[in-house]
């Protein structure tokens, strides 16, 4: 994810962007610095979109971005819910995920994988 892209979004649309990717518990942990919440958001974002291919659905299939819940850490957290826990648990996992995230230059990465 690129974390211009998302500050400019975040310009752009506040927090309406914000409510459309999160519930209202996950958006309060974001920071209320304008850097540090986009770099926030771009992190969370990386998360989520790793989960959504690790579940092999994207946001289809009764999948929303609301599903996946990203924590910040040290480490950072992801909790599935609704139909992205029911996708992965198709696959055999047990519904739980463990989540890897950085900052590489301008992009947010995220690395998902689903616990057996």
């Amino acid at each position: 994810m690129e974390l211009d892209r998302v500050a400019r979004s975040l310009e752009r649309w506040g927090d309406r962007l914000v409510a459309k990717l999160m519930d209202p518990d996950e958006a309060s942990l974001l920071p209320a610095d304008p850097a540090l919440r986009a770099r926030a958001l771009a992190l969370s974002i990386a998360a989520k979109e790793a989960a959504s291919k690790a579940i092999g659905t994207g946001w289809s299939r009764g999948v929303r971005w609301r599903d996946v819940v990203v924590t910040p850490g040290p480490p950072p957290g992801i909790r599935l819910s609704g139909e992205a826990v029911a996708a992965a648990r198709r696959l055999g996992s047990a519904g739980r995920a463990t989540l890897q995230l950085e900052v590489r230059g301008e992009l947010a990465l995220g690395e998902v994988r689903l616990i057996a």
